[in-house]
């Protein structure tokens, strides 16, 4: 994540708007003691998604119950669920 400073980020609007699209996890604009992140909306959208579900004990048992059926190798193969090869 790159780090500009406010002054930077006043006098260059624009730049940062475009910095953001380069920077996919953001950019930090610092003032003084504090710091801001600029992100793009649909990065903070997947972001407060990704919170919601690691909320969600019975999804989180689900991903682990997967995961360990996976280890063991009690999975599919795209073949044999579709019955085609990707």
């Amino acid at each position: 994540m790159k780090a500009i400073t406010y002054e930077y980020a006043r006098k260059n609007f624009d730049q940062i708007f475009k910095m953001v699209d380069v920077q996919t996890d953001g950019v930090v604009i610092v003032k003084e003691t504090q710091n801001f992140v600029l992100i793009d909306k649909e990065l903070l959208d997947s972001l407060f998604e990704s919170i919601e579900l690691s909320r969600d004990k019975e999804f989180v048992a689900s991903v682990k119950r997967a995961k360990t059926e996976m280890d063991r190798g009690d999975s599919f193969t795209f073949e044999e669920v579709f019955g085609e090869e990707i």
